[in-house]
């Protein structure tokens, strides 16, 4: 049985927050940059938590997990919490192969804090836009 390193998207809708949503479409391009705030802070969290369950024998993975912007329009923006790929065995950290265990530390801090996640994005952008929920 394989698994595949698939990314984990996080998708957040604010509901019942036409006032804000509003204020977005208003904003033209200038709510990307909102969305990006606000999917950075988010990002923020799934890096705290990667670090914290990211196994360690000399700490070169874990130190080498960053947070960076991926993508931006005014209607969407993602980031990405990934290690240095010229560390071949993060990979295999994650996943595993057939003589070690898995050792997931990426995947599960985002399911494990999915509510946080979306709280912190939904304030991030209520906050920019003048209007708290």
């Amino acid at each position: 049985m394989g698994y595949s390193a698939k990314q984990k998207k996080v998708k957040v809708a604010i509901d019942g927050a036409d006032k804000i949503v509003k204020k977005l479409k208003e904003m033209d391009e200038a709510a990307g940059d909102v969305l990006m705030k606000a999917a950075m802070e988010g990002g923020k969290i799934v890096l705290e938590e990667a670090k914290r369950n990211c196994p360690v024998d000399t700490g070169t993975l874990r130190n080498s997990l960053k947070l960076t912007k991926d993508k931006q329009t005014k209607k969407k923006a993602t980031v990405k919490i990934d290690f240095d790929k010229s560390l071949k065995y993060g990979t295999h950290v994650e996943l595993g192969t057939k003589n070690h265990s898995a050792q997931p530390f990426l995947r599960g801090s985002v399911d494990e804090n999915q509510s946080e996640i979306n709280v912190e994005i939904t304030d991030t952008v209520s906050d920019a836009v003048g209007g708290k929920m």
